[in-house]
């Protein structure tokens, strides 16, 4: 069993992208802010399966106005309140300040 668990640790460890959170947060952003929709969705798409917050966000922005993706407002919804639960304060005061 703990060859197991140890085998299943390395192929999760190296499947995810090698980029920090921090470098993928701030990739993420700056493409969705300089309007390149399609490479920001293609980027947060890869890094909101690993629960990045900042991802999940800039994600859920996507679908809620659709840049770069179809729009689909209850998928957009439920990604910022993930990233929300994630702790992440973008999404908090998004939620906190939004108009409905």
């Amino acid at each position: 069993m703990k060859k197991f668990t140890a085998l299943l640790f390395l192929l999760v460890a190296f499947s995810m992208p090698q980029t920090s959170y921090a470098d993928s947060c701030s990739l993420t952003k700056t493409l969705y802010k300089s309007g390149k929709f399609q490479r920001a969705f293609k980027q947060a798409k890869t890094y909101a399966t690993y629960n990045n917050p900042c991802a999940e966000f800039y994600l859920g922005l996507m679908y809620l106005n659709g840049e770069g993706v179809k729009m689909n407002a209850k998928k957009g919804d439920e990604l910022i309140q993930s990233a929300a639960k994630h702790g992440y304060q973008e999404a908090i005061d998004f939620l906190e300040n939004r108009p409905f």
